[in-house]
């Protein structure tokens, strides 16, 4: 890659990164929240993978993309459950 296209790139991601960041944070539901963190998680990945920082970004998809909604994604289904309480 040259680098006027890597610089495009990081520069996509991270204005991708930095848009999601506020969509989640401005989401009221809490499961659009969290489909929307995992985006956000997504897009961080691209932009440490643009950064050429690959082990960051491996870590980023386990966490922020598979482990905190598999984490919360029960928490909500079994909050909002059937209105007993």
């Amino acid at each position: 890659m040259t680098a006027t296209l890597t610089t495009v790139l990081q520069a996509v991601a991270l204005t991708l990164a930095g848009v999601l960041a506020v969509a989640t944070v401005l989401a009221r539901d809490p499961l659009r929240q969290v489909v929307v963190y995992g985006l956000f998680g997504l897009s961080l990945v691209m932009a440490f993978a643009t950064m050429m920082a690959p082990d960051v970004a491996i870590a980023e998809v386990a966490v922020s993309s598979i482990g905190v909604p598999m984490v919360l994604l029960p928490v909500i289904y079994l909050t909002r459950g059937s209105g007993k309480g």
